[in-house]
């Protein structure tokens, strides 16, 4: 009898281990997800900054043929254009990534390993 309710003690001691274990899922670390956060959030600003340089450049390239008439003055509308819009590309960038970083952590954070 004695060894019979050891058995079934061992045997529900190891059920009441290994049944949270399997079905127990734990969220992703904080410093993976910053990592991720971070990855994702550049990708967009990156995309940001490269609209702002192709949309400065273009209107500076036009504006500078309007106005100047020449070919040098288109060159100069372009670097200026090219430069400006740079500028507010990355400017837009910024606003952007932080949004983009606390969106993505969150998600992150909210995942498991499971949903990977």
């Amino acid at each position: 009898m004695k060894k019979l309710l050891s058995i079934v003690l061992s045997a529900a001691l190891a059920m009441s281990m290994a049944l949270p274990l399997s079905t127990q899922s734990f969220a992703l670390g904080k410093r993976f997800c910053a990592d991720r956060a971070t990855e994702l959030a550049n990708r967009k600003a990156n995309v940001r900054v490269v609209e702002g340089l192709v949309v400065g450049t273009l209107a500076g390239l036009a504006i500078g043929s309007i106005v100047g008439g020449s070919k040098r003055s288109a060159t100069t509308g372009a670097i200026i254009g090219g430069v400006g819009g740079t500028t507010l590309g990355g400017i837009s960038a910024n606003k952007k990534w932080k949004k983009e970083y606390k969106k993505q952590y969150l998600k992150c954070r909210a995942m498991t390993e499971d949903d990977l």
